[in-house]
């Protein structure tokens, strides 16, 4: 059922954190990220997708976008040589971030086991109907996610191809749109298939961060309530209280081995992004503000969208993450542990100083992934749209490719 996931919870049948990931695990095994175990009865056939994706999104891609430049320069207008830069920048980062990834991708199932771990402890219903939210919560943005980059496709097409044009004007050797309508529509519509391919592959790539870090926002905040509840409860002995603290202990180590699994492929990938943001943004800003037709605009548009949720939602939710962290340390320093035992206390302040240390995500290792930091990049466009206007290159490049 299609909307299984984003349903609202019912009394004893919940979802779990891994449900929340759904619809993200259906595209990845579209992209080709997702084979089946070897010996079933598709994996052969997958095998052949697999090596068909990678190599139109790899290798394909990059280079028919470089020979375009090459063989069709002067046929390129000046917006269409514009909005292929700007997305040819964006491929070639999404190489490298499908490389990381596909190589890390084993890393998917073991995250997937460390939260199943983790909803384990949610066994009263108020935690497990908080666990079945993030699980909504993720789909419901995952379904946002897909719904823009689908837009971004399918309107780049039509609105390409209804003015005479392929969507991103990537050199075809087999057929040549400009001789007919029919050769039109052919080149359009397999430029779209493969381009789809690459989209969709860069929409994972930019979403995982996101929903694994709104799921580990939300088992950091029912280990918080946990720690709250702490020695309590009168009718638990003092043994029992140290158990409930020693497994909040577990709990948050195995919360700090996820970020690690996590933060490896994360620092690599981030990083790039960032980097392209900045240059990206700022050839689309050029490009809307040169070129005011309608369907030149609103594609435009969807890919300064695209371009800024790539990099803005998960910084964010870092900036959250920073302070849940705060708020557990918070409480477990105000839980009740005065009149405990020995063994307690010592527990106690082991944990209360591990807690201490937030959990922060860095790209390239290099620059803490935090709103500020995105802002920066994302401000180097300013400086690209100062620097095309100082050099008249807008003109130039109009002269050049013969428009007027």
């Amino acid at each position: 059922m299609l909307f299984k996931y984003i349903r609202d919870e019912t009394l004893g049948d919940y979802l779990s954190s891994r449900d929340g990931f759904k619809y993200l695990q259906r595209v990845m095994k579209c992209v080709a990220w997702l084979p089946p175990k070897r010996g079933t009865r598709f994996y052969w056939p997958y095998i052949m997708w697999m090596i068909w994706i990678h190599f139109t999104v790899n290798i394909y891609l990059p280079i028919m976008i470089l020979t375009s430049y090459i063989i069709n320069f002067k046929l390129f207008k000046a917006h269409e040589l514009l909005g292929s830069v700007q997305v040819f920048f964006n491929v070639m980062s999404l190489v490298y971030k499908v490389i990381v990834n596909f190589i890390n991708i084993w890393r998917f199932e073991k995250l997937m086991e460390m939260l199943d771990t983790l909803d384990k402890r949610c066994i009263q219903f108020n935690q497990q109907s908080e666990v079945h939210r993030s699980a909504v919560r993720c789909n419901m943005v995952f379904l946002a996610f897909h719904a823009t980059y689908a837009f971004y496709s399918t309107f780049t097409y039509l609105g390409a191809t209804l003015t005479g044009s392929t969507p991103w004007v990537i050199y075809n050797p087999f057929v040549d749109y400009r001789t007919s309508t029919r050769n039109l529509w052919i080149a359009a519509t397999s430029e779209y298939i493969i381009g789809s391919g690459a989209i969709y592959a860069d929409e994972i790539t930019d979403l995982y961060p996101v929903l694994f870090s709104l799921t580990l926002r939300t088992h950091l905040k029912l280990l918080a309530k946990r720690i709250e509840t702490l020695r309590t409860d009168p009718e638990l002995t003092e043994e029992q209280n140290y158990e409930q603290l020693v497994n909040c202990v577990k709990d948050h180590q195995l919360l700090l081995q996820y970020c690690d699994m996590l933060r490896s492929v994360i620092s690599r990938t981030f990083f790039i992004q960032l980097l392209v943001i900045g240059l990206g943004l700022g050839l689309s800003l050029i490009n809307l503000m040169s070129f005011v037709t309608f369907s030149n605009s609103l594609s435009t548009i969807l890919f300064i969208l695209i371009l800024l949720i790539q990099t803005f939602p998960f910084c964010y939710v870092c900036e959250r993450i920073h302070d849940d962290c705060y708020n557990l340390s918070s409480a477990l320093f105000y839980s009740k542990s005065i009149d405990a035992s020995r063994r307690y206390k010592s527990t106690f302040l082991y944990f209360l100083q591990n807690t201490q240390i937030p959990i922060e995500f860095t790209a390239g290792s290099l620059f803490p992934i935090c709103m500020r930091t995105n802002l920066t990049f994302a401000k180097f466009a300013f400086s690209v749209v100062t620097i095309v206007k100082q050099t008249n290159i807008v003109e130039k490049l109009k002269l050049r490719l013969g428009e007027t």
